[in-house]
């Protein structure tokens, strides 16, 4: 199957997070809440339930006058459609990628005491949100921009 955030497909042209099977068929959202901008990018949970990236708390990035949303992670279980925020960061978390060893690895923009240009932080986290660290990139001055983690099919898992 893929899956697809957009918005042109809600009545209200709000964001949600979608499936389609690969012939096109099948069809279905994945995420059912009444609020608006809900979901960007997803993975799905061993257990079934959904890690999203959100606006839930209706932020904006500050560097652009709060222009652009800024995204936190949120865990979803569709069996209750209860939806609960797992990060509170100022600047946005992309890209939610369940690791080999059942953590959730995602893109962190920090810019807090960092250069701005090069502040995205590979991190890590356990699917209720506890335990959050960084990965890779963190502290360096170097070029550790990584605005997709994804998990490579090797032998030794890695990023």
């Amino acid at each position: 199957a893929i899956v697809a955030s957009c918005s042109q497909t809600m009545p209200d042209k709000r964001w949600n997070v979608f499936e389609v099977k690969l012939d096109g068929s099948g069809f279905k959202q994945l995420i059912h809440n009444e609020e608006p901008d809900l979901g960007f990018m997803m993975a799905y949970l061993p257990d079934g339930r959904i890690i999203a990236n959100s606006n839930i708390g209706y932020q904006g990035v500050p560097c652009v006058s709060g222009d652009d949303p800024v995204g936190n992670m949120v865990l979803y279980t569709p069996d209750t459609k209860n939806l609960r925020r797992l990060t509170f960061d100022q600047d946005a978390n992309w890209n939610p990628v369940v690791m080999n060893n059942g953590r959730v690895m995602y893109t962190r923009w920090e810019y807090t005491d960092l250069t701005h240009y090069y502040s995205r932080i590979v991190m890590n986290m356990n699917p209720d949100g506890t335990e959050q660290k960084a990965l890779y990139g963190s502290g360096s001055m170097s070029r550790t921009v990584r605005l997709i983690s994804s998990r490579c099919r090797a032998t030794v898992p890695r990023f």
